[in-house]
């Protein structure tokens, strides 16, 4: 927790001073110095000289060159570089190429500009087809600042047709988001006699709920939240939600739900619980007859069951190895995750819908204190990069393999837990969200109308 604070009073730091390049790096730049993080810790002979170079390059100022020399140990002094380079803007890396060759790290400087991994090469190189996410996740840098959804660039026509949902309102729909932090229940005895609250805080869960709304606002939709309901207050606001006259003219339904969880329900603030297949049941096209044969989408962070995922056993040497790569950052995020538990039989779904849930049956989902659960932040990333190309499909698909690179560590067991993200589908067409597309403006009375 110290180590974590130190590196989060560092990061303030950092954007307070410069004076100027407090830009992001590119991605593609930032994802090599991430892939080639250990080589680079092992290889760099002179960081002091590195970094009195970026000074002068005016890449870094000098209060983060001497935050790199005072630290007493080599790897460490180009950890502390490593970490500060990527916030200074999208020169910095080619300058950092320029600076790793005066100081006579030519080699270094050659496996850089090579873009490739030196752990493996395959696994990495993007002309392979692999995507360019993020190797462990939650990512700080990802995650940093404020998400952008990139725009459409190919021709929306392509979107336009039978075999796809109409995507072309603005606004396109609602996003109810319904985030559960604070809980009073239910309560049990300790073993002193006294009633405590069994469901914990939820720390975190404004960052899944900030990343979530600034995603979908730019994709055109229209962000409610609403904080800590009881378990009637979910169906009751669920009820209303469906009668609403905005979504006859609507493309598209999200929900979003935030809170603690158990096998087949999710939990109120009161501790009273509501089920998820009731939940389905209050959207499906008898209940919400306004989005019968329109696309629904649910993402639902919560906890279904107790167990916790070791992974694979014969992964553990390369767990291990890549914990090591991702140097000490991936170990104060570990250190500050925690879960949302506290068992879903399987049952029918409902036409027209995507039901993405942060867990598999059984399984504890995780969130982190920090940046949010390791499910929705995944979500906002991934919509927000790849939404301009990718179906909904595509995209939980690739939230999935984010999750499952999250480890959370228990130090009293002393062990490491992984997980994944599971979704099923009953949609006819595919959905993709079209952000920054629009052939018809929904008229403001009923977007006035839709906040109600």
């Amino acid at each position: 927790m110290i180590s974590h604070c130190v590196y989060d009073q560092t990061s303030v730091t950092i954007f307070r001073i410069a004076p100027r390049n407090s830009w992001i790096m590119e991605d593609a730049d930032r994802r090599v110095l991430q892939v080639n993080r250990t080589f680079l810790v092992k290889n760099i002979a002179n960081p002091d000289d590195v970094a009195n170079e970026l000074f002068s390059n005016e890449i870094f100022t000098e209060g983060m060159k001497d935050e790199v020399e005072v630290e007493k140990l080599k790897e460490k002094k180009v950890r502390k570089l490593l970490d500060i380079l990527p916030r200074r803007g999208p020169e910095a890396f080619q300058i950092f190429i320029k600076v790793l060759q005066d100081t006579n790290n030519d080699h270094v400087a050659l496996k850089l500009k090579s873009g490739i991994s030196p752990q493996n090469n395959s696994h990495h190189r993007q002309e392979d087809g692999e995507d360019d996410l993020p190797q462990t996740w939650p990512d700080p840098l990802s995650l940093e600042g404020r998400l952008t959804v990139k725009p459409l660039t190919c021709p929306a026509s392509r979107f336009q047709k039978t075999g796809c949902y109409k995507m072309g309102r603005r606004p396109r729909g609602r996003v109810l988001i319904i985030n559960n932090k604070i809980f009073f229940g239910p309560l049990e005895e300790d073993e002193n006699g006294k009633k405590r609250v069994t469901l914990a805080t939820r720390e975190g869960t404004e960052q899944d709920e900030r990343k979530i709304q600034e995603v979908f606002e730019q994709m055109f939709f229209v962000v409610d939240v609403h904080m800590d309901k009881k378990g009637e207050e979910i169906k009751a606001l669920l009820k209303e939600e469906v009668k609403k006259d905005f979504h006859h003219k609507a493309d598209c339904f999200v929900l979003v739900i935030m809170t603690h969880g158990t096998s087949g329900a999710i939990y109120g603030v009161d501790g009273k619980t509501v089920s998820i297949e009731e939940i389905k049941m209050l959207l499906n096209g008898e209940n919400f007859p306004a989005m019968a044969d329109k696309p629904k989408v649910l993402l639902i962070q919560a906890c279904r069951g107790e167990t916790k995922d070791e992974g694979v056993k014969e992964t553990a040497a390369d767990i291990e190895k890549e914990i090591k790569s991702t140097g000490e950052i991936l170990k104060d995020l570990s250190l500050n995750t925690v879960s949302d538990s506290k068992s879903e039989s399987v049952t029918a779904t409902m036409s027209h819908m995507v039901v993405a849930m942060a867990s598999t049956l059984g399984m504890v989902s995780y969130r982190n204190k920090i940046y949010g659960s390791w499910f929705l932040t995944a979500v906002a990333y991934v919509f927000a990069k790849y939404s301009h190309t990718n179906d909904i499909h595509q995209m939980l698909t690739k939230v999935n393999q984010l999750v499952s690179r999250g480890r959370a560590k228990d130090n009293k067991q002393n062990k490491e837990f992984v997980a994944i993200s599971e979704s099923s589908y009953t949609l006819s067409k595919d959905l993709y969200f079209c952000p920054g597309y629009f052939i018809e403006e929904v008229p403001q009375s009923r977007i006035q109308q839709a906040s109600f």
